[in-house]
């Protein structure tokens, strides 16, 4: 019955740790859509701040950012940033998933500890992805 009980917890634990890749994920995708084809023609279609009149010389500079994983625009009158509520939830899965990592990694053989890395080392991965797809442009 204990056996069974670890086994169940195991697998319980394991699919807590893959549900928190989705968020990460998520983050990952929102911030390649943020910065679509051409990060400074996402920021003439994002929503402009108050303020500011669409003609040339309004945006100062453009960037896709990692933390919050989104679009950053620099407006004379004002910024605009994307990104904060799927960060936030990148951030808490991520921790999420550190957390339960160690209590699954005590149970079970060999194979399950391998089993049980593989979910913090995806979400490593992606935030590795994140980091490595920030652009920033200065408009002159």
């Amino acid at each position: 019955m204990v056996l069974k009980r670890a086994r169940a917890s195991w697998w319980a634990l394991l699919l807590l740790a893959v549900l928190c890749v989705f968020p990460v994920a998520t983050a990952a995708l929102s911030q390649a859509a943020d910065a679509g084809a051409d990060v400074v023609d996402s920021c003439w279609e994002s929503e402009l701040p108050e303020g500011v009149q669409p003609r040339d010389g309004t945006l100062r500079s453009a960037a896709v950012t990692a933390i919050p994983s989104g679009l950053h625009c620099d407006w004379e009158a004002g910024d605009t940033q994307t990104g904060w509520p799927v960060t936030v939830a990148a951030l808490i899965a991520s921790g999420a998933c550190v957390v339960l990592t160690p209590f699954a990694l005590r149970q079970g053989g060999g194979g399950r500890r391998v089993v049980s890395l593989l979910p913090v080392l995806a979400i490593g991965l992606i935030w590795l992805a994140i980091w490595s797809n920030t652009v920033f442009v200065i408009i002159d």
